[in-house]
């Protein structure tokens, strides 16, 4: 199978490096065979470091020579680099989250989905850290019991490299998925408070709070606090679990007993990318889909429009969500697919 990569900033970076790998130690299963960026000085830096044959624009990719694409562009890009892409003949996709830049995209990417019959992953990586795999079976399993509120915080220091994607699209987006594989239902309600202009011309600070029927998530994200954290607290009626999404780390608290999980640790990136390319061999459905990825997006549209309407949002009662929500439910139903899968 033939992969290309779109992009090789930080991420698409990342994914050659761990497409070279798979290849390695697969040789009959994939072949890096382009490397695309508007930059074709740091494209070709990255194919003689990892393979591929470098690329400044996608329109160069013969038509029927790439099986299955890395989309890693900026977000504002994706959309119509996967248009580009489906001109070439690519009948596969990976993109990375956010799906697209706005709900208007998502549509027309959905759209042009079912049109076609093209097989699209998004890329939520912490789907595939294996302390966030071993919380969500325990979950699944009832150990915890009753999950009763989420409380996660993923702040670090401003990068440059994301200064035109607002912190709710670039870190809040990854405790909004969280919070919707762990409850398998929408909320209710959604309030949030920004603080903007910190360090970039947009959203730089973030508490959200999804409400449910019994239960809230609160998420805090910011891209001001000078280290870098990425916690949960998960209470539940039987126990309390303290997630360490970096040190890939679970601990459960029941009573007088605390339990160090055993995690078999494994880069996330590699574990994603690694299902990705099977399921898509096996024409199996993908992981995390355009459904599960427009729920999430959905709610960080709400966000920004809570902090920019000063008030809570009542899902049931908003006319966007009664407008979309057959594509939501389809997305909770594949949340739900894919518990079941663990």
């Amino acid at each position: 199978m033939r992969i290309a990569v779109i992009g090789t900033g930080y991420m698409g970076s990342a994914h050659t490096r761990v497409l070279k790998r798979i290849s390695d130690e697969n040789p009959e299963l994939i072949e890096l065979a382009y490397v695309v960026d508007v930059d074709i000085n740091r494209a070709q830096s990255v194919a003689r470091r990892y393979g591929g044959k470098p690329l400044s624009n996608v329109r160069e990719i013969p038509c029927g020579e790439a099986d299955l694409a890395f989309i890693a562009t900026p977000t504002e890009h994706h959309y119509s680099v996967f248009r580009e892409l489906i001109d070439r003949d690519v009948k596969g996709f990976f993109i990375e989250k956010p799906l697209t830049r706005n709900l208007k995209e998502a549509l027309e990417l959905i759209k042009a989905v079912e049109e076609n019959g093209i097989w699209v992953n998004v890329g939520h990586i912490e789907r595939f850290n294996p302390a966030v795999q071993a919380l969500h079976k325990r979950v699944k399993e009832g150990f915890l019991g009753e999950v009763l509120t989420v409380i996660s915080r993923r702040v670090g220091p401003f990068i440059a490299r994301v200064k035109t994607t607002d912190v709710i699209y670039d870190l809040g987006i990854h405790e909004i998925d969280n919070s919707l594989t762990i409850y398998r239902r929408y909320p209710n309600t959604l309030r949030s408070y920004t603080l903007e202009s910190l360090v970039s011309n947009l959203t730089d600070y973030a508490l959200i709070i999804l409400g449910y029927k019994r239960g809230f998530s609160s998420i805090e994200v910011n891209r001001v606090t000078p280290f870098k954290q990425r916690i949960m607290y998960l209470t539940c009626s039987k126990a309390v679990a303290y997630l360490d999404y970096m040190n890939q780390e679970l601990k459960i608290y029941m009573d007088e007993h605390e339990i160090n999980v055993r995690i078999k640790k494994e880069e996330p990136l590699y574990l994603e990318d690694l299902a990705v390319i099977k399921y898509f061999i096996e024409k199996r459905e993908p992981p995390i889909d355009i459904y599960q990825a427009f729920a999430g997006l959905f709610l960080c549209e709400k966000a920004l429009e809570s902090t920019r309407t000063n008030r809570e949002i009542v899902l049931e009662e908003d006319n966007e969500y009664r407008t979309y929500r057959d594509i939501i439910e389809k997305g909770l139903y594949n949340f739900n697919k894919y518990i079941e899968r663990l």
